[in-house]
């Protein structure tokens, strides 16, 4: 890691009698660290469950080649409660070591339940290694809109000296994942018999989902239709049909149709994170 180094000088002068002081300019210098480490990710956030590609850089700016250098990650353990650690990462692999850019070969870590450790079988004078491999966030990943991951690579140049080290904190990605899900019912039915057409639309990200538009084209006209949202009656100048196809809700309409972001919980004696998502329910029912 390089340090800046920062100096201001005094002069004391006289003319006769009197004495002055004046000071100089402040003057800077940065010296490097024969060796440095860096840590980044390719992804600028995560989701539950997607893999993370983390960069670990290592420059070697001494004179003399480094052999068999050892880098431990911590896969970021972070404590959810008092006396309770948690684990929120996983190495999935596979990690590929670069030299100055160009690909070397690929490294087998040692597997921890709590970190990942490499070894660089030799880093030249003037030369920068990186290491790209994978984790992903598991059940004890933070997930919550604002939540955030931080972990640590460290390695220690030499022995009897201090570990050099290199944080990176990525945070969790705030979206919406929205599925829908319809059934009718009866099943099957008879003509001039009620349709029952429930939508069910799901919600397993983080962030309310907002602005949906529903439309369905049927088969057959239905007649007598009522609307429900979440069992509220939607008034029919919210919603339109053209043909038989179904527009909820219309531009300029009341009715909002959302769907709540997904709850989490996290355990406290294990850390561990359950969510349940977010539900809405649309319910067309129209005598066909």
């Amino acid at each position: 890691m390089a340090t800046t180094i920062t100096n201001r000088a005094n002069l004391r002068y006289t003319y006769g009698a009197v004495t002055e002081t004046v000071a100089s300019n402040l003057a800077s210098t940065v010296l490097d660290d024969p060796l440095s480490v860096t840590k980044s990710s390719l992804e600028a956030a995560y989701r539950d469950g997607e893999p993370i590609t983390y960069i670990i850089t290592v420059t070697n700016g001494s004179t003399a080649t480094l052999s068999n250098v050892t880098i431990t990650d911590d896969l970021g353990t972070y404590a959810p409660s008092a006396g309770v650690e948690a684990t929120p990462l996983t190495y999935v692999g596979p990690a590929q070591l670069f030299s100055d850019g160009v690909f070397s070969e690929e490294l087998t870590p040692v597997i921890a339940s709590d970190s990942v450790t490499f070894t660089i079988p030799e880093i030249a004078p003037d030369t920068t290694a990186t290491i790209l491999y994978k984790a992903e966030p598991n059940a004890y990943a933070p997930v919550v809109a604002g939540s955030e991951i931080t972990n640590t690579a460290s390695f220690v140049p030499a022995v009897g000296t201090e570990p050099i080290t290199a944080s990176h904190t990525i945070p969790a990605e705030e979206y919406a994942a929205v599925t829908i899900e319809k059934e009718m019912t009866p099943n099957p039915i008879t003509d001039g018999a009620a349709l029952v057409n429930t939508f069910t639309i799901t919600n397993t990200g983080n962030t309310e989902a907002t602005d949906l538009v529903l439309t369905d084209a049927f088969m057959m006209p239905l007649s007598n239709v009522v609307i429900t949202v979440n069992g509220v009656t939607v008034p029919s100048s919210d919603y339109a049909f053209a043909g038989n196809t179904l527009t909820l809700p219309t531009p300029g309409a009341q009715t909002e149709l959302t769907v709540p972001a997904a709850t989490y919980t996290q355990d406290p004696a294990t850390g561990a994170v359950t969510s349940v998502p977010g539900v809405t329910t649309v319910v067309v029912t129209g005598t066909i």
